[in-house]
């Protein structure tokens, strides 16, 4: 996965960052308001060797390690009850040796004799008499565990250089920055949930992921129409799914050069994919171009031509196999401007790869040929069942339908590597149901003026459909 790939992740996934974000914020700006008002303070002390006015530079230095080894040990001093016991009973705290040792900090700056202790508490006031009490202990106890004796004083001299001022304002709770540091770390677990998800969910959602599982061609990329599941066939001649069959429909003349490919099969991983809607579609689209095309339902086990197209299901193509019938007495033929003769499946047989891979199967097929400009083959999907890979070896093409946010990049490998195992011509792939094409992308040419402009005023309306149901015989050719 490349930036590419992740900040295509982040931007699917871009409604879970921002509620993190929302999320992180929110709590940032909870734990700031639930703090209570803390105000610090800080004092600073010197500590350093009583020496003579004529010591050495040698004495003066080995003075100053002592005092800097020394300076540590005080530090821990600080937050013993033998420090804090005192400044609780004189200042009157209502607080244990070990909670007011809690609130200390010490620091010991590095190579210097300095000692610095801050002091927190909820009052401004008190946090300053607590740091100077503290200090004002501390100098008394080191000067007591430094004097050899009452007579002689104290080696180590221990000066307050800074004493605790009044705080103006409390240190905490800080809002614009703990804000500020919620969003972030809402923005930085969104962008991670949206990468972890990205990297998890391995369904297609765009053609580039298509085109990073398979070397195929994309022939056509139709965009999503929440009423294509009640209106499978295109109405609209001028939208963008009308344009994408379109583009389906010029591939295929560029199939075969020395050799015309007629036949074709669609089929696609799993069901729900929309192989019968594009198989429809597309013949719909190389009838309204002036071609004769036949549209056989290779689908015995879960037809859906019949009630799509609102023809008559009881016989078709396995009253052919079986010999009960011939084509041009079970084929239908839509109404319409651009007819297309219809073989639906008839009675669902309990064989049914084995009937698609008959020699009568091969036979219809060079009959439908010869008599058609396009035959195409509405076949099952790959994965449940071995009926399309049985038909894809007799076909001049597959195109391999695969859906939007469905067919995961698993399935489509495993479909493409049924039809090279059954050496099947794959000529392209369809991505279904992606992202819809900005509007006005094209600006004029997404709709044909002249064309919208109809007899008596009349326009293309969503639902009319470019075929309808009609029982005809099919048109002899050659």
């Amino acid at each position: 996965m490349n930036t590419r790939d992740l900040i295509a992740g982040v931007r699917r996934n871009l409604l879970l960052v921002i509620l993190l974000a929302v999320a992180g914020t929110g709590s940032g700006l909870a734990i700031a308001l639930l703090q209570p008002e803390e105000y610090k303070t800080t004092t600073t002390l010197f500590v350093s060797v009583a020496q003579g006015g004529q010591s050495s530079i040698d004495q003066r230095y080995q003075g100053t390690l002592f005092t800097q080894e020394r300076v540590r040990s005080y530090a821990a001093l600080v937050t013993t009850p033998t420090v804090t016991r005192p400044v609780i009973r004189s200042l009157g705290l209502p607080l244990k040796p070990d909670e007011l040792a809690e609130r200390l900090q010490v620091d010991v700056p590095v190579d210097t004799v300095l000692l610095n202790i801050t002091a927190r508490y909820g009052d401004a006031a008190t946090v300053a008499k607590i740091a100077n009490a503290v200090t004002a202990r501390l100098v008394a106890v080191v000067a007591d565990l430094e004097a050899p004796d009452e007579t002689q004083a104290s080696a180590i001299r221990v000066k307050v250089v800074r004493d605790a001022a009044v705080p103006e304002r409390p240190s905490s709770p800080r809002i614009v920055l703990d804000v500020v540091l919620g969003l972030a770390l809402g923005l930085v677990g969104g962008v991670g949930a949206g990468i972890l998800r990205e990297t998890l969910d391995t369904r297609l959602h765009s053609a580039a992921d298509l085109t990073r599982v398979s070397d195929h061609p994309i022939l056509a990329m139709v965009p999503k129409d929440p009423g294509t599941q009640a209106t499978p066939l295109v109405g609209d001649r001028f939208g963008p799914r009308a344009e994408a069959y379109r583009k389906l429909r010029t591939a295929l003349r560029f199939v075969g050069v020395d050799r015309p490919a007629k036949v074709f099969l669609v089929t696609s991983p799993l069901m729900g994919d929309g192989k019968s809607t594009t198989a429809v579609n597309l013949a719909a689209a190389l009838a309204a171009e002036g071609a004769q095309v036949a549209l056989v339902e290779a689908d015995l086990r879960r037809p859906a031509l019949a009630s799509m197209l609102g023809l008559v299901g009881e016989a078709g193509l396995t009253s052919v196999l079986s010999g009960r019938a011939e084509p041009a007495e079970v084929a239908q033929a839509t109404a319409g401007p651009h007819r297309i003769t219809v073989l639906t499946s008839g009675p669902l047989p309990p064989n049914p790869s084995e009937l698609l891979g008959s020699r009568r199967m091969r036979d219809l097929l060079g009959r439908l040929a010869q008599s058609f400009d396009y035959v195409i083959l509405d076949a099952p999907p790959l994965l449940p069942v071995t009926d399309a890979a049985v038909l894809a070896s007799e076909v001049d093409g597959t195109i391999l339908v695969a859906r939007a946010k469905k067919t995961r990049r698993d399935e489509l490998r495993e479909a493409l590597t049924a039809l090279e195992t059954a050496r099947s011509r794959v000529v392209g792939t369809v991505f279904n149901c992606g992202a819809a094409p900005g509007a006005d992308r094209y600006g004029p040419y997404t709709r044909d003026t002249a064309q919208d402009r109809t007899a008596g005023g009349r326009k293309a309306k969503r639902g009319d459909s470019p075929v309808s149901g009609d029982r005809a015989v099919p048109p002899a050719r050659g």
